[in-house]
């Protein structure tokens, strides 16, 4: 089994995610290099997929798929940045989805299974984990805020 670190990347009650041409929509993320620490694999295949360097970093939780076991990370970017697939990089497309619009996303197992978990699938809540309060946007989610 391989060891992904796996990023949720939100923002206003949107998460990102990625393919490659023709694939199914994934959470961004990469494999774990050999004696790598997953938070640092999280931060690193977020930049090399999206340009895209992180403003802050927290591990949620462990999810098995049948090929991985996940390292799921909730990183926040700062608003005013914009991902993008980065040139001759292996991703085709990026997309914003909002939580209400996941259930009908084409989506691996693995994926489905983090984000149904990362929403409070199977808990009391029905309010996402990446959720905060407050007003503003997500840019500062995780400093000075308390995750689910």
């Amino acid at each position: 089994m391989r060891e992904r670190a796996t990023v949720l990347l939100v923002r206003h009650q949107s998460v990102l995610l990625v393919r490659e041409r023709g694939g199914p929509w994934l959470l961004p993320g990469g494999t774990v290099g050999y004696e790598e620490l997953t938070i640092i694999a999280a931060i690193r295949a977020l930049h090399e997929d999206t340009g895209v360097a992180a403003s802050a970093a927290a591990f949620l939780f462990e999810q098995v798929s049948a090929h991985h076991l996940h390292h799921v990370f909730r990183i926040a970017i700062p608003d005013d940045v914009h991902p993008r697939p980065s040139a001759g990089g292996r991703l085709h497309e990026l997309h914003w989805v909002e939580a209400s619009q996941l259930p009908q996303v084409s989506a691996t197992p693995g994926t489905r299974a983090i984000l149904s978990r990362a929403m409070g699938g199977g808990r009391e809540s029905s309010r996402p984990a990446w959720s905060h309060d407050g007003a503003g946007g997500d840019a500062a989610a995780g400093i000075g805020r308390r995750w689910r």
